[in-house]
């Protein structure tokens, strides 16, 4: 990068930033430079193109110059910003805390749609809430909604309090920490809640190395990787037969390759009506089903 601070107007930075990330590899390098370029210089993204011909100030550029060789490294963009989007809610994301996925947006579709099926008050348990992206996704689409958002990691929780609070919903949200495997769960919440949702940790530790740096170096281990892929549907599927209030609905996100494998995980705890969702690229990506009222204590 030319020393030279007028040899630098928005355009021509652009242009060396995107080919700088795409030869470390960055995928959708130019959506990178675009969105820190425009944190730098607070524009937005619309703005940026308004102003190609602009140059850096000094400051400006060395502002630039160091969140572009973080992005180099490979470190998450929504952490190198300190935020990301999900269902057109800001939220709040850094170190120790999973970033939210877009195809998340669809539990959080279904989950509205189920809650229809209720009147009046309906209690939702959202277990592994990370940066609350579910719970306040969903308390912000419905004010009848009391959800309980439990997650093993403080710093998760503190982050999702944050972002609950901005978005003024932290008194429709308990936030709790927990480990699901305790069985002291099960004596608190017996029979509490009218839907379970959960996007627990589903990918093997056997496939880090098929993934990419962002995921394997920077994100949290404890909310992405378990030994066995389907330990933690076993372990939802069975607590939701204790602590679901009566016949309701559980809904899991799951891996790609895992739609059959959970669907039977939850049939051998007899959930009934057990069906496989599919995303926009027909992946399978949730599966979900319904408590038998028979089984609930």
């Amino acid at each position: 990068m030319p020393e030279t601070v007028d040899q630098w107007a928005v355009v021509k930075l652009i242009d060396w930033s995107t080919n700088y990330l795409r030869e470390k590899g960055v995928e959708n390098a130019r959506l990178s430079v675009e969105q820190l370029l425009s944190a730098v210089l607070n524009f937005s993204r619309v703005q940026l193109y308004l102003h190609f011909d602009r140059p850096l100030s000094q400051d400006e550029l060395d502002t630039y110059k160091s969140l572009l060789l973080r992005r180099a490294n490979r470190e998450p963009l929504q952490y190198i910003l300190g935020f990301t989007e999900f269902y057109s809610l800001k939220l709040a994301v850094r170190e120790g805390v999973l970033i939210p996925r877009p195809e998340t947006e669809m539990l959080v579709d279904k989950a509205l749609q189920l809650t229809k099926m209720f009147e009046g008050r309906v209690r939702i348990l959202d277990i592994g809430t990370g940066s609350g992206n579910i719970s306040i996704a969903l308390a912000k689409n419905n004010p009848q909604l009391r959800i309980t958002a439990v997650d093993i990691s403080p710093e998760a929780l503190l982050v999702a309090r944050e972002n609950a609070e901005y978005h003024e919903v932290l008194d429709k949200i308990e936030f709790l920490q927990a480990d699901i495997v305790d069985d002291a769960l099960i004596d608190q919440f017996r029979s509490q809640f009218d839907i379970i949702v959960s996007n627990p940790p589903y990918i093997a530790s056997s496939e880090k190395s098929t993934l990419q740096p962002e995921i394997v170096y920077f994100e949290p281990e404890i909310a992405l990787f378990c030994d066995d892929s389907l330990r933690f549907y076993k372990r939802i599927s069975y607590l939701s037969r204790e602590i679901m209030a009566s016949g309701g609905p559980l809904i899991c996100e799951i891996g790609a390759e895992q739609g059959e494998a959970v669907a039977q995980v939850f049939k051998e705890q007899c959930i009934r009506d057990v069906d496989i969702i599919k995303d926009l690229a027909g992946r399978d990506r949730f599966v979900y089903g319904w408590i038998d009222s028979s089984e609930v204590e």
